[in-house]
C-alpha cells in the first residue's frame, strides 16, 4: 500500500486566498502531488504566490472560466499524462482536511478491493459546520431516498460529492471523465451514476471526515432543512436535470425524483427570494436552454 501514490486535483475560482492557503496546508502533506487547475481567476498573481512556497504542486492557468467539469478534465489529463500517480482525490477550493484524510480514503479503497468489490470511488462522511450533524449516506429505491446513517463500516451510496472524492486511475480511465457540456453542477452524480451503470459501487468511508456546507444558505421548513442556491446556480441545476433526465443509464426513479422536486425548490426559491423576478428569468431561461439542449457556460445571462 505504501508504494501507491495519490494525486490532489483542485480547481480554483477567485479563491479566498487565506482559505486557499489553509486548504494548500491541510492537503500537500498527505498527497504525492498536488494539481490546481485555476479557472481564470481575477487574483491568479496571489494564487501564484501562494503556490511558490510548495514543492510537488503543479498549477494549470486557464484563461478563463471553462467550468468545472473541463477544468477537472485538464487536471485529469495532465495526471495520467505524466503518469502522476494511482489514484485521484478531487477538493473544492475551500476542503481543508483534517490529519490522516488521505490515508483513510485510501485503506478503505484497499480493503474494499480485497473483498473483490467493484469499486469506482471512495468518498468520506461529511459534517454540516453549522450545526456539526453528519450528513447521512444517500441510497435511492426508485423515486425514493434511504438516508443510510453513517457508524463504523463503509456504506455503500447511490453518489457521492466531488469533493474528497477518491478514484483509481484505473476505473477512470474504464469510466470515462466529467461530462463538459454540465458546466458546474450534476458532474459528480452523473459520473457516479455512470459508473454505477457499468457495475461499479461508490463507498463512503466513515473513517475519513470532511465539514462541508451544501448551497449557499441552508433554512428549516416544517423541521426540515433545505439548501438554497444562487440564481445562477440554480440555473445550472434547473437547466442541467433536464440533461440528466436524456440519458439512458440513470435509472427512471431518479427521473422522476428530479422532476417532481425541481418543481418545489424552483417554488421554494421564488418564495424565500427577496428578488423573486431574477429567480424567475434564471428559471425560465434554464427551462428554455435545458429543452433546446443548449449546455456548456451560461452566455445568455452571466
Amino acid at each position: 500500500m505504501c508504494s501507491l501514490k495519490v494525486s490532489a486535483l483542485l480547481v480554483s475560482y477567485n479563491p479566498d486566498i487565506n482559505r486557499l492557503s489553509e486548504v494548500l496546508n491541510s492537503i500537500h502533506s498527505q498527497v504525492d502531488h498536488l494539481v490546481l487547475v485555476d479557472n481564470g481567476s481575477k487574483n491568479k498573481n496571489d494564487i501564484l504566490a501562494l503556490i511558490a512556497d510548495y514543492e510537488g504542486v503543479y498549477t494549470l492557468l486557464n484563461d478563463n472560466n471553462i467550468g468545472l467539469a473541463s477544468a477537472q478534465n485538464v487536471g485529469i489529463d495532465y495526471i495520467i499524462d505524466n503518469n502522476l500517480s494511482d489514484f485521484i482525490v478531487f477538493f473544492d477550493q475551500d476542503s481543508v482536511l483534517q490529519s490522516g484524510f488521505i490515508s483513510a480514503l485510501l485503506e478503505t479503497y484497499t480493503n474494499l478491493v480485497t473483498q473483490n468489490i467493484k469499486l469506482a470511488a471512495v468518498g468520506p462522511s461529511f459534517i454540516d459546520p453549522v450545526n456539526n450533524k453528519q450528513y447521512p449516506a444517500t441510497v435511492y429505491a426508485g423515486p425514493f431516498i434511504k438516508r443510510v446513517d453513517l457508524e463504523r463500516k463503509p456504506v455503500e451510496a447511490t453518489f457521492i460529492i466531488a469533493s474528497g472524492c477518491f478514484v483509481a486511475i484505473e476505473a477512470l480511465k474504464k469510466i470515462g471523465k466529467m461530462k463538459d457540456e454540465l458546466f458546474i453542477d450534476y458532474i459528480d452524480v452523473e459520473w457516479c451514476l455512470r459508473a454505477r451503470s457499468l457495475g461499479y459501487k461508490i463507498y463512503i468511508s466513515p473513517k475519513a471526515v470532511m465539514k462541508h456546507t451544501i448551497g449557499d444558505n441552508r433554512v428549516s421548513i416544517f423541521g426540515r432543512t433545505i439548501s438554497v442556491h444562487s440564481p445562477l446556480r440554480r440555473y445550472y441545476l434547473v437547466r442541467n436535470s433536464f440533461y440528466m433526465i436524456r440519458l439512458d443509464y440513470i435509472p427512471i426513479g431518479y427521473k422522476i425524483r428530479e422532476i417532481f422536486f425541481n418543481v418545489v425548490r424552483i417554488c421554494i426559491s421564488l418564495a424565500l427570494s427577496d428578488d423573486k423576478k431574477k429567480i424567475l428569468h434564471y428559471t425560465i431561461t434554464a427551462i428554455k436552454d435545458g429543452v433546446s439542449k443548449k449546455f456548456g457556460p451560461c452566455k445568455k445571462i452571466l
